[in-house]
């Protein structure tokens, strides 16, 4: 992963953005920060190897996650919910683009997406009674979310079911923390952590350097 220069530079950017959310405020910096990071896995993916057609999902899937990315570094219910919208409609593409890699495995994906679900049952128990007018569209993304990580499991590629498993975590994180339903130390920092993780490890597994 290291060998591509697009990835190296990603990975500076994502941890200058990620030192910058774990300290707070700083929030003109991350302006700068935080919308270079997709188009430098774009950059990466697009000249990479594409065996089974899934790069132009995968970068649609990127370019996505990048509005979702401005558009959280607004504040308030609106820019939310237009983060919320793009990165559901980044996950759909996710989605996709793994069904073309579906592998079929069966028991060896079973229990691992038995355990999501749990994991998508007992957020939502958690994160429903606060969420407000915002319920139905929380409830419809966590459901896109969780399958989206149970069909990167399928895929066969331990860096895409570990993306899968990883942007879960950080989008819990975040859910938990916006609506207050824990109170979560350096919260936009794991995030962030896990969110940058979470995304270079699908765009690596997805393309051959």
């Amino acid at each position: 992963m290291a060998r591509s220069p697009f990835l190296r530079a990603y990975a500076a950017v994502a941890a200058a953005d990620v030192v910058l959310a774990a300290g707070g405020g700083r929030r003109s910096a991350r302006r700068l920060t935080k919308p270079a990071l997709m188009p430098l896995l774009m950059a990466h993916v697009a000249t990479s190897e594409d065996g089974d057609g899934t790069k132009p999902l995968v970068l649609a899937g990127l370019g996505l996650s990048c509005a979702g990315d401005v558009a959280l570094l607004g504040e308030g219910e609106g820019p939310f919910a237009a983060g919320l919208g793009s990165f559901l409609a980044a996950h759909l593409c996710y989605l996709a683009a793994f069904a073309k890699r579906r592998k079929g495995s069966g028991r060896r994906v079973r229990w691992p997406a038995f355990l999501y679900g749990l994991a998508w049952v007992g957020l939502n128990a958690v994160l429903l009674p606060k969420t407000g007018r915002m319920r139905v569209p929380v409830l419809v993304y966590g459901s896109a979310l969780a399958a989206m990580a149970v069909a990167a499991l399928d895929t066969g590629d331990a860096k895409v079911a570990a993306g899968g498993a990883v942007f879960m975590v950080s989008d819990s994180i975040l859910a938990l923390d916006t609506f207050g339903a824990a109170a979560i130390p350096a919260a936009d920092g794991l995030v962030m952590l896990t969110y940058t993780a979470a995304q270079a490890l699908i765009a690596a597994g997805m393309v051959t350097a």
